[in-house]
């Protein structure tokens, strides 16, 4: 039966086809299972991989799921045998040997032997660990255990109470009796002791030389190592040097609304006590102030009056940003204008004093083409006051001898030409051409025109010429498309098979394979496999 080829439905992704015809069988690589249908067109399992697979992996052992085999001794492992059993097993009272039951560990009891016949009774009484019974601990002693993992006392003792109580401070030692000795608690500087026996209790305290969590005073000099903290509304420095490490001071940490102006102040006195600072006005856009001469103190509220202050003068050089609403304009010798406003689309000239504006006096538009000439009008300022346009007015009459050279788009000739001739530059001037061409329509779909030209390039004579047999051999690029008889391809693979793609180029389809057919796919593509049954 050499290259014999059953037809066979498959599958890769359906675990059970929907129908088969009668005896037609199907295997699904889905599910591993092989099916035949019946007479009613219904799949039917008959077996397939699954089922291989479940015999291959049985076992002895007690696995859920999984086919049970004996072993080598024939046996095999179970949980529960539901089974009607016989013998001895399914009828005894007794134990076919009788069996001695004991007990070991910490407790001890008498052996029992049982086979069943009636019940069977230990007596457990605990093991003895060697402690002796009594009572331990006392007034003048403390008892000691030892328990072992079970949580039993292996051993008991009693352990005499010292009563000595060494104490030490950051200088000097003592022994103190308990029974007989008195601890005194003893202040040092700035520090009392007072001791309370309703509760046993020893207060220390703090006497007015120490700075307190509610305040005091430091005398001498204080320095601090650490970080200083300071969670008041309020610093006082009254101070005449200030020294600081960091590079930036961050004011105003608790502006989270932008309610606050921020900056500093200082005062001065001329006559009267005044107050000058740099702020930045919350109130203002938070425009950036310097202001002198305040006769208000910036401290209500950490706001700045603005209106209690002069703007005050600054030296300096000013690079970047914008100059916006200045009170007044910024001089000539400054490099302004000395002025605050400009119309829209006025010429600017200087008066003597600052830059102004002039009205415009012109009118806008085109002016002068091929046959006008314009004529301009201006004003004391050297602008444009008016501009009118005035026709080129030449007669041709004025034009009385010569002729219009080449040179100046003329023909360099006056003495005419002959009607319906062709035009012929001689060198010097336009002269006129004899025709010599014959009127009428030349080519077609079946004929070639041959033209004749003379010597300056004129169509002499046409005629037409009828298109003869061609020959393949002339076709030497392209390829003729299946709308014109062609196949639309320059090659094809050796004992293929030709197979057509509608308008486009013939193509083939072959194979090397022995045993291949030439089947349709599900598109509808013909192509060479072997043969199966398709899928489902």
């Amino acid at each position: 039966m050499a290259n014999t080829v059953i037809q066979l439905k498959y599958s890769e992704v359906t675990a059970t086809p929907v129908s088969l015809n009668v005896a037609e069988p199907a295997y699904s690589n889905s599910s591993g299972k092989l099916f035949i249908g019946d007479n009613n067109s219904t799949p039917v399992l008959i077996g397939g991989k699954y089922y291989v697979d479940r015999v291959d992996e049985a076992t002895s052992a007690n696995t859920a799921n999984v086919i049970v085999k004996r072993d080598s001794a024939g046996s095999f492992s179970a949980t529960v045998v539901k089974a009607d059993l016989y013998g001895n097993a399914n009828s005894a009272t007794q134990l076919l040997t009788a069996r001695t039951i004991g007990v070991t560990g910490d407790v001890e009891a008498n052996s029992v032997s049982f086979d069943g016949t009636q019940n069977a009774t230990l007596n457990l009484e605990l093991t003895n660990t060697g402690v002796g019974a009594g009572n331990y601990g006392g007034a003048t002693q403390i008892p000691t255990f030892a328990v072992d993992v079970d949580g039993r006392i292996t051993s008991a003792a009693n352990v005499a109470i010292s009563t000595t109580l060494n104490i030490a401070g950051d200088t000097g030692t003592d022994a103190v009796a308990l029974a007989t000795d008195t601890i005194t608690f003893v202040g040092g500087d700035g520090i009392t002791t007072v001791a309370y026996s309703a509760n046993s209790n020893v207060k220390f305290d703090v006497d007015n030389t120490v700075v307190r969590t509610t305040g005091g005073t430091i005398s001498g000099d204080l320095a601090v190592t650490g970080n200083l903290v300071v969670l008041g509304n309020t610093i006082t420095q009254d101070v005449e040097t200030i020294v600081a490490q960091d590079s930036l001071i961050e004011l105003a940490a608790n502006n989270a609304a932008d309610a606050l102006d921020i900056g500093f102040f200082g005062s001065y006195v001329d006559g009267t006590t005044k107050y000058t600072t740099l702020f930045r006005d919350a109130s203002d856009t938070g425009k950036y102030k310097l202001l002198t001469g305040g006769t208000e103190k910036p401290s209500a509220g950490n706001t700045v009056n603005a209106q209690a202050f002069s703007t005050a003068t600054l030296q300096a050089n000013i690079t970047g940003g914008t100059v916006s609403g200045l009170t007044a304009a910024i001089a000539i010798a400054d490099g302004g204008t000395n002025a605050t406003s400009f119309n829209t689309g006025n010429l600017v000239f200087f008066n003597g004093t600052s830059l102004d504006s002039i009205a415009n006096t012109g009118s806008a538009g085109t002016y002068a083409n091929a046959s006008h000439v314009p004529v301009i009008t201006t004003d004391a300022y050297g602008r444009v006051s008016s501009v009118t346009n005035t026709a080129i007015a030449i007669d041709a009459s004025q034009i009385t001898s010569g002729n219009i050279a080449i040179a100046r788009g003329g023909t360099n000739n006056n003495g005419g030409y002959t009607t319906g001739a062709a035009l012929q530059f001689d060198g010097s001037k336009f002269v006129s051409l004899a025709n010599t061409g014959t009127a009428g329509t030349f080519g077609a779909e079946n004929f070639i025109p041959r033209i004749t030209t003379d010597a300056y390039g004129r169509v002499s004579s046409v005629s037409n010429t009828a298109i003869g047999n061609l020959s393949a051999a002339i076709i030497t690029t392209g390829t003729l498309p299946v709308a014109r008889g062609g196949t639309g391809n320059t090659s094809f693979t050796t004992n293929a098979i030709l197979m057509g793609q509608g308008t486009s180029a013939v193509t083939t389809v072959a194979s090397s394979t022995e045993g291949h057919v030439l089947q349709i796919n599900a598109s509808g593509v013909p192509t060479f496999a072997h043969l199966n049954g398709g899928f489902f």
